[in-house]
């Protein structure tokens, strides 16, 4: 039902058609409070539509297997409601949004340890169905483990092609377009629900990736402060760049702003390539799904 959740974005070009998802690639992200996804035409070399809700969640429903239900069951009726996104499409992305993840280099890299990647990292993380991601750009494995409520839940009715952490989502898309960019140091913080990453580069390398859980705005600016010093960067002169659920008026901005120097919203020229009639918030919100590259 409608009510049960909060449309953010929702939009979808006029060429868009039911009858031809073949001819398009889907992705989907999976994020704690809802999800999102957007449609490419490989026809129109362009996006085409773009959908994002928030859930409305029952005020005392706590984290636990009630809550993974709750949240399968509307991610199956919200699905069920586009009867469309059950046609078979020419790529399927679905990203994952898990704080339980490491990367490994692909020189040390053993296929038979993804367990063992994990527990030397994150103690005591929820278990789940571990997944792998190669990340191209960086040469390196992205481990991470998905409830398996919620995997089970989707995938009862699409069948993906690729399955994407969702920082190795935001290196995917982030590296190619800063790899021969003349910025030092460029940080990236991609802010979301209870929980943030930065990701550092130099000399078009990744550098730094890292996820923090946040509860007020103090928590994501000490985090951030912390990174910097321990990879001697000085806020005073170091670009940072925004992205995820944070907007310029908001009082964390304001925050940010008062700490670091230089802070700034990231603009994915996707958009303004494809002229997608979006709110200008959603570039950023939604960056790494707006990136073709992702399907390929």
């Amino acid at each position: 039902m409608e009510g049960d959740y909060l449309t953010l974005v929702n939009y979808y070009d006029r060429s868009f058609d039911q009858a031809l998802t073949s001819q398009y690639s889907l992705s989907i992200r999976i994020d704690p409070d809802g999800f999102s996804f957007s449609v490419y035409s490989h026809l129109a070399n362009r996006y085409i539509g773009i959908e994002s809700v928030s859930i409305i969640k029952p005020a005392l429903l706590l984290p636990g297997d009630d809550a993974d239900a709750f949240y399968s069951e509307k991610l199956s009726r919200f699905i069920m409601e586009r009867t469309w996104m059950l046609n078979s499409f020419r790529q399927t992305c679905v990203i994952f949004n898990s704080l339980n993840y490491t990367l490994v280099p692909h020189a040390l890299y053993d296929p038979a340890q993804k367990s063992a990647y994990l527990d030397f990292v994150h103690k005591h993380y929820e278990p789940g169905v571990i997944h792998e991601h190669f990340i191209n750009s960086v040469e390196a494995w992205i481990v991470f483990s998905i409830n398996r409520n919620i995997q089970e839940s989707l995938f009862r009715h699409i069948k993906p092609a690729r399955i994407m952490h969702h920082a190795g989502a935001i290196i995917e898309t982030i590296l190619p377009r800063y790899r021969h960019n003349e910025l030092h140091n460029p940080v990236f913080v991609n802010i979301r629900q209870n929980s943030f990453d930065i990701i550092v580069l130099k000399d078009g390398k990744l550098r730094y990736c890292n996820s923090f859980s946040w509860k007020v705005n103090e928590d994501l600016v000490y985090y951030l402060i912390f990174v910097l010093d321990q990879l001697a960067l000085n806020p005073e002169n170091v670009p940072v760049f925004l992205l995820g659920s944070v907007e310029p008026a908001s009082p964390l901005y304001e925050l940010l702003h008062r700490y670091i120097r230089h802070v700034e919203f990231i603009s994915n020229p996707v958009v303004a390539k494809t002229g997608l009639s979006i709110p200008q918030s959603s570039e950023y919100n939604f960056y790494d799904l707006l990136n073709p590259g992702l399907c390929e």
